[in-house]
C-alpha cells in the first residue's frame, strides 16, 4: 500500500482520526472494547512503520543527502556563533569608551548647573539688596515704589530663595510692602472717584500700571460700582402698595384701624416710585456715571497703560442690564407704573445722558423692550379707542368727538418729546388710529346711484358723504396744526410718518363724482352751440351792442347752481379747488374744440362766439378765484378769441409766431373760412359734431389729429384733380403751409 493511501485510511477511520485533533478529547471509544482498541492501535502503527521502511528505502539517496548538509550547516553555524561572540565582545569594549566619558561629562554640567544657579541666585540677591535699598530711599513716591516694587516681585518669583537668611526679613518688607502700597493706592482710587480729584486719580493708576495690575483694579473698580447701583436701585424700585410707615393724608381726622397695615393709594403709590426713581437717577447713577466717565478720560490720558477705550460703554451697557433685572423682581404694580409711565423712565435715562454729555453712555433700549412694547401696546389701545367709539356710537362723528380723538393724538405726541425712537414708534401709532379713521370713514361712504346727481335738490345720501368729508376735513386739518405747532420738537422722521398718514384722508374722490356729472351736463350744453341760429346770420354786426348766446347763459346759470347747491357743502378747500380747476379746465379745452368745428360760421357768429369767450370766464368765475392757475387753458381760451377776429393770412403768421393753440385746432377753424367743397375733416369722414368731440376726447396725441386733418385736404386735393377744377380754395395754401409748421414743431 502506497505511504498516501495509508494517510487517507488513517484520516477516514473514526477511530485514527480521534488522534489527528489538536483539542484533547477522549480517546477511548465507546463502542470497542480495550483490548479490540489496542489491537487496532498496534495494527495503524504498524502500518504506519511499514510506509515509513517504505519511504526510506525509497527515498535513502536523497536521506543521506541531507544527512550531510546537515554536517555542512553545523560547520558553518559554528563558525557564526564565534564571530558573534567577537562582535559582543568588541561592542562591550566601545560601550566601556563611550559611557564612562559620557557620565564624567553628565557630572560636570550637573556640578556647572549648581555654579550658575547658584551665581544667578547671589546676582538675584545683589540686585534684590540694591533694589531694597533704593525702595528706601523713594518713600514719599508711590510710582517709583511700584516700579522697584515690580521688579523685586519678578526678581523673587524667578528662583526660591528659602534658606538664604540674608533675603529673609527682606522679602517679608516686599510683600508688605507691596499689599500695603496696592491697598493704598486702591482706597485713593476710591477717595480720588468720590472728590473728583484728577490728579489724584492719575497718580493711582500710574501705580497700577507700575505694579501691572490696571485691568483687575478697573474691573474691581467698575464692579464695586454696578454692585452698589444694583442694591440703590432694587431699593428704590422696592415700593409696596401696604405699610405701616406711610402715613396717608386723608381729609378731617380719619383714624386708621389698629391692628392693620395702612392701604397706599394708587396716586400715593406712584408718586413715591417715582420720586424714588428720579432721585435714583439725579444721585446714585448720576454720581456712579460721573465716576466712570472720570475714570474713562483719565485712563484715556494714560495712552501707556494700554487699551481701554470701552469701560463707560461696557459701563452704561451692565446698567441697562442691571437696571432691566431688577425692574423684572421687583411687584407687580411697579411694572404696571413703568409701563404706564414708560416715557418717564427714558426721561430719566435721556435727562441723566444730557447731563452727563458723553457719548458712550449710550442706552441699551433692547433692556427695556419689555416695557417699551408694553406702553406702545397700551398707547395704541387709547388712540384707537376714541376712534372706534365715535364711529360705533354715530354715523357722522361730532366736532367734540373728533376733539377728543386729537386731544389724545396730541397727547401721544406729546409725551415721546425727548426721545427720538419712541416718538417715531408713537407717530406709528398714530398713524394707524388716523388710517383707522379713514377707513371707518370710506366704509360708511354712499356710493349709491344718486350720489352724483345734480338736477334735485342734495339727497340723504348726498349730504351725508359731504357731511363725512367735512367731519375727515377737520380731523385732518386738526392734526396738522398739531404738526405744525410741535414741528420745532417733534423729529422729522415723525412728522413725515403721520403726514404721509393724512395723504388717504381726501374730500376728492367724492366731489370727482360730482365732476363727472358737472362735466356731462357741459358737454351737453355747448353741443347746443351748433344750433345757435346768430351763428349762421348774415347781418353785420359793426356797431352792434351783442349779448352772450343763450347756450351761454344756460352754462353760467348752471355752473353758479352747481357751485352753490353741491359743491359748496364740501369745506376742504384744496380738494375743492382742485375739483373746480378741473371741470373749468375740461370746459375751456370742450368749448374751444366746439368753437374750431362750428359749420356754418358767419362773420356774425365770429363776433358772437367772441362774445361767449368773455362770458365763459364769467361762467366759470364760481369756480375759478384765479384763472391765470389754469395756465395753458386760459391762455388759449385768450388766442381763441384773437383768432376769431383775424383773417386766415393773419391766423397763419401769429401761429408761426408762437401762439398758445395747437395746430390742429387752428386748422380745423381755418376750414369755416373755406367754401363748402373744401370740407371739414369730421365731415369727410360722415361724423356729426358728438362723434367728432368723442374721437378728439379718446386721441390727445397732436400728431394724430394733425393726420386727421391732413386727410380732409388730401381729399379736397384729389376732388379738385378728379373734377380739373382750375383753382383752389383761398384758405387751402394756409392750411397747407399750417401743416407743414406743424409737422415741423412735431419733429423737434
Amino acid at each position: 500500500m502506497e505511504a498516501k493511501d495509508v494517510c487517507v485510511e488513517i484520516e477516514n477511520d473514526a477511530f485514527y482520526s480521534k488522534f489527528l485533533e489538536d483539542n484533547v478529547k477522549t480517546l477511548i471509544s465507546e463502542n470497542l472494547t480495550v483490548t479490540d482498541q489496542v489491537n487496532k492501535l498496534a495494527l495503524g502503527i504498524e502500518k504506519l512503520g511499514k510506509s515509513l521502511e517504505k519511504q526510506v528505502l525509497a527515498k535513502h539517496n536523497d536521506l543521506l543527502t541531507q544527512a550531510s548538509h546537515i554536517s555542512d550547516l553545523e560547520t558553518t553555524l559554528e563558525s557564526v556563533q564565534s564571530q558573534v561572540q567577537s562582535l559582543l565582545r568588541g561592542a562591550q569594549k566601545l560601550k566601556d569608551r563611550v559611557v564612562t566619558p559620557y557620565q564624567v561629562l553628565e557630572n560636570q554640567t550637573l556640578m556647572l548647573e549648581r555654579v550658575q544657579t547658584t551665581c544667578n541666585l547671589l546676582r538675584h540677591t545683589s540686585k534684590i539688596i540694591m533694589l531694597w535699598n533704593k525702595l528706601i530711599s523713594v518713600k514719599e513716591n508711590p510710582a517709583k515704589e511700584a516700579i522697584i516694587l515690580f521688579e523685586l516681585n519678578e526678581l523673587i518669583n524667578d528662583y526660591n530663595f528659602e534658606g538664604i537668611v540674608l533675603l529673609d526679613e527682606i522679602l517679608k518688607e516686599v510683600d508688605h510692602k507691596r499689599k500695603a502700597l496696592l491697598s493704598n493706592a486702591t482706597a485713593s482710587l476710591q477717595a480720588s472717584l468720590l472728590n473728583g480729584d484728577k490728579t489724584k486719580l492719575l497718580q493711582c493708576f500710574k501705580v497700577f500700571h507700575n505694579l501691572q495690575c490696571t485691568e483687575e483694579q478697573i474691573r474691581n473698580t467698575v464692579e464695586n460700582i454696578l454692585n452698589d447701583l444694583k442694591k440703590e436701585i432694587g431699593n428704590a424700585l422696592q415700593v409696596k402698595m401696604e405699610g405701616s410707615h406711610f402715613e396717608l393724608k386723608k381729609s378731617g381726622s380719619a383714624k386708621t384701624t389698629p391692628g392693620k397695615a395702612n392701604m397706599m393709594s394708587s396716586l400715593d403709590f406712584k408718586i413715591i416710585l417715582w420720586d424714588n426713581i428720579e432721585k435714583l437717577f439725579k444721585e446714585e447713577i448720576c454720581n456712579s456715571c460721573s465716576k466712570v466717565i472720570m475714570l474713562q478720560n483719565v485712563i484715556n490720558e494714560l495712552h501707556a497703560i494700554g487699551n481701554f477705550r470701552n469701560i463707560a460703554k461696557n459701563f452704561w451697557s451692565n446698567l441697562s442690564q442691571i437696571f432691566s433685572t431688577e425692574l423684572e423682581k421687583s411687584p407687580l404694580a411697579v411694572n404696571q407704573s413703568i409701563e404706564i409711565d414708560y416715557p418717564k423712565l427714558l426721561k430719566c435715562f435721556n435727562d441723566l445722558h444730557s447731563r452727563l454729555k458723553c457719548k458712550d453712555l449710550e442706552m441699551n433700549r433692547s433692556c427695556l423692550s419689555k416695557w417699551e412694547n408694553s406702553f406702545l401696546s397700551k398707547s395704541l389701545g387709547k388712540l384707537l379707542e376714541p376712534v372706534r367709539s365715535m364711529w360705533h356710537l354715530n354715523q357722522v362723528p361730532t366736532m367734540d368727538q373728533i376733539d377728543n380723538a386729537i386731544r389724545v393724538i396730541t397727547e401721544a405726541l406729546s409725551i415721546s418729546l425727548g426721545d427720538k425712537q419712541l416718538s417715531i414708534s408713537l407717530a406709528n401709532s398714530v398713524a394707524k388710529s388716523i388710517k383707522q379713521m379713514n377707513m371707518e370713514a370710506e366704509q360708511r361712504l354712499s356710493m349709491d346711484s344718486d350720489v352724483a346727481q345734480i338736477i334735485e335738490s342734495p339727497t340723504s345720501s348726498q349730504q351725508k358723504n359731504a357731511e363725512l368729508c367735512n367731519a375727515m376735513y377737520y380731523f385732518s386739518s386738526l392734526i396738522k396744526r398739531v404738526l405744525i405747532n410741535m414741528n420745532a420738537m417733534l423729529p422729522p422722521e415723525s412728522i413725515q410718518i403721520v403726514q404721509n398718514s393724512l395723504k388717504d384722508i381726501s374730500s376728492l374722490p367724492v366731489l370727482q363724482l360730482y365732476a363727472e356729472s358737472i362735466k356731462n351736463s357741459l358737454y351737453i350744453i355747448l353741443m347746443t352751440m351748433h344750433d345757435e341760429p346768430d351763428l349762421t346770420r348774415a347781418d353785420d354786426p359793426t356797431g352792434r351792442s351783442l349779448s352772450c348766446s343763450p347756450y351761454m347763459k344756460e352754462l353760467q346759470q348752471f355752473v353758479s347752481r352747481c357751485k352753490d347747491i353741491y359743491l359748496s357743502m364740501f369745506r376742504e378747500k384744496s380738494a375743492l379747488t382742485e375739483c373746480c380747476n378741473n371741470i373749468a379746465v375740461v370746459c375751456i379745452e370742450r368749448f374751444i374744440q366746439h368753437v374750431c368745428n362750428v359749420r356754418p360760421l358767419s362773420k356774425f357768429g365770429r363776433v358772437k362766439l367772441q362774445m361767449d369767450c368773455k362770458h365763459l370766464e364769467t361762467a366759470l368765475s364760481p369756480l375759478v378765484s384765479d384763472f391765470t392757475e389754469l395756465a395753458d387753458y386760459y391762455r388759449q381760451l385768450k388766442a381763441l378769441y384773437l383768432i376769431l377776429e383775424k383773417s386766415p393770412q393773419d391766423i397763419a403768421k401769429s401761429q408761426s409766431e408762437g401762439a398758445c393753440l395747437p395746430y390742429s385746432l387752428v386748422m380745423m377753424y381755418l376750414f369755416s373760412h373755406a367754401g363748402p367743397q373744401l370740407m371739414a375733416p369730421h365731415t369727410c369722414a360722415g361724423w356729426n359734431i358728438q362723434k367728432l368731440m368723442q374721437w378728439l376726447e379718446t386721441h390727445k396725441n397732436e400728431r394724430e389729429r394733425i393726420e386727421f386733418v391732413a386727410g380732409a385736404l388730401q381729399r379736397y386735393q384729389n376732388h379738385v384733380r378728379d373734377n380739373q377744377i382750375t383753382t383752389y380754395d383761398e384758405v387751402y395754401p394756409v392750411l397747407l403751409q399750417l401743416l407743414e409748421d406743424g409737422r415741423k414743431t412735431l419733429k423737434k
